[in-house]
C-alpha cells in the first residue's frame, strides 16, 4: 500500500481537470503536481500547456515578453509610453546607474531584466541604495533595468484575443498597528516570509522604522514597496467597464507581440495616462484566487475563457 502523501495539485490543473471532464477531453498530467501536461480530443488531437503557459502564444514573441527590454523597445517603437529605463550589466553598471539616476531622479526601480513575480525589484531612495543594489543583483543576473519611478495606480490587465478579460488593482503589502505588538510579531502574523526579505526591511529602515518597533494602534505600515501579489501584495478586481485608455493600452502591448493571452503591468498616473511597465505572456491566477473564496471564482471564470481559447480549435 501506497502511503506517500497526495501531492497538492496547481490551481490550473486543478480547474482544467473539472474542464476536461464536462466537455469529454482526456487530460494528461507529464509530472506528480499537473505541473505541465496535456489535453487530447476524442480524435487524439493535442494541446499542451506548462504552469501558466499554454498552446496559445507563438514562442519567439513569448521568449521576448521575458526581455523587458526588448518588449518595452518595441512597445514604444509602437507609439506605446514607457518609463525611462536604462540596461546595466558588467563593471560600470553601478556607474552607469547612478549617472542615470541622477538625470532622471531619485526613486528608481531596479529590477532582473528577465524574470517573474516581482522577484528581486527593488525601489531605490538613495545613490548609495542603489550601489549596493547593484552589486548584489549583479550576482544572480547577467543585466538588469533600472527605470525611473511613475506614481500612480499598479495595475494588471488581464488580455484574451483583443478583449480584457479583467483589470486587477495591485496595493503593496502593508500592516496596522495595534498598538501592543512589535512590528515583528505583526510581520510574523502577516507573512512570515517577509522577514527574510531584504526589500522589506529597507522599506522599513525609509521610514525610520526597526522591527523592535510598536506602532500605534491604526498606524499604517509598508512592508515593501512593490505591489506584486507574489511579494505579499494584493490584488482588487476592478468594477465596472474597463476605462478606454487602460483598455486601449493592454490590448495594443498584447498585439505589438502578436500575444492572443497576456496579462499587461501598468501604472495609471493620476491624469489617466497608462505607463507600460511589463508583458507576461504567462500571467498566472493562483495568488489573485488564494486571497479568498471570491477571488478563486473570479479566477476560476477567467480561466474557463482561457481554456476555451486553449482548445476551442480541436472542440469543433
Amino acid at each position: 500500500m501506497d502511503n506517500t502523501p497526495p501531492r497538492p495539485q496547481s490551481l490550473v490543473w486543478t480547474l482544467l481537470e473539472a474542464y476536461c471532464a464536462r466537455r469529454d477531453l482526456k487530460l494528461t498530467r507529464l509530472d506528480d503536481y499537473g505541473h505541465s501536461g496535456l489535453v487530447e480530443n476524442p480524435a487524439g488531437q493535442r494541446r499542451f500547456f506548462r504552469g501558466t503557459h499554454f498552446d496559445l502564444n507563438p514562442l519567439g514573441a513569448s521568449e521576448i515578453a521575458d526581455d523587458k527590454a526588448a518588449s518595452l523597445k518595441l512597445f514604444q517603437s509602437d507609439g506605446l509610453i514607457i518609463p525611462e529605463g536604462v540596461v546595466l550589466s558588467g563593471k560600470n553598471a553601478s556607474n552607469s546607474a547612478i549617472q542615470f539616476s541622477e538625470r532622471v531622479g531619485f526613486p528608481v526601480f531596479l529590477k532582473p531584466n528577465t524574470g517573474q513575480e516581482g522577484q528581486d525589484v527593488e525601489r531605490l531612495e538613495t545613490p548609495e541604495q542603489l550601489k549596493t543594489a547593484c552589486t548584489r543583483l549583479l550576482q544572480r543576473h547577467r543585466l538588469l533595468l533600472l527605470q525611473k519611478a511613475i506614481p500612480g495606480e499598479d495595475f494588471r490587465v488581464l488580455v484574451l484575443k483583443d478583449e480584457v478579460l479583467g483589470v486587477i488593482k495591485r496595493s503593496a503589502p502593508i500592516g496596522t498597528g495595534d498598538g501592543v505588538n512589535s512590528l515583528k510579531t505583526m510581520i510574523e502574523q502577516l507573512d512570515a516570509g517577509l522577514l527574510a526579505d531584504p526589500r522589506c526591511a529597507a522599506c522599513l529602515a525609509s521610514q525610520n522604522l526597526s522591527l523592535d518597533c510598536v506602532p500605534e494602534k491604526g498606524q499604517v505600515i509598508a512592508l515593501l514597496s512593490n505591489a506584486n501579489l507574489s511579494s505579499g501584495g494584493k490584488g482588487h478586481l476592478l468594477d465596472g467597464p474597463t476605462p478606454l485608455t487602460i483598455k486601449d493600452a493592454a490590448i495594443r502591448a498584447a498585439n505589438s507581440l502578436g500575444l492572443r493571452y497576456a496579462g499587461v503591468d501598468m501604472i495609471v498616473k493620476a491624469d489617466g495616462q497608462p505607463i507600460l511597465l511589463e508583458i507576461n505572456a504567462a500571467p498566472g491566477l493562483a495568488r489573485f484566487a488564494a486571497q479568498g473564496p471570491s477571488d478563486r471564482a473570479v479566477a476560476a471564470q477567467f480561466y474557463e475563457r482561457v481554456f476555451d481559447a486553449f482548445t476551442v480549435s480541436f472542440r469543433q
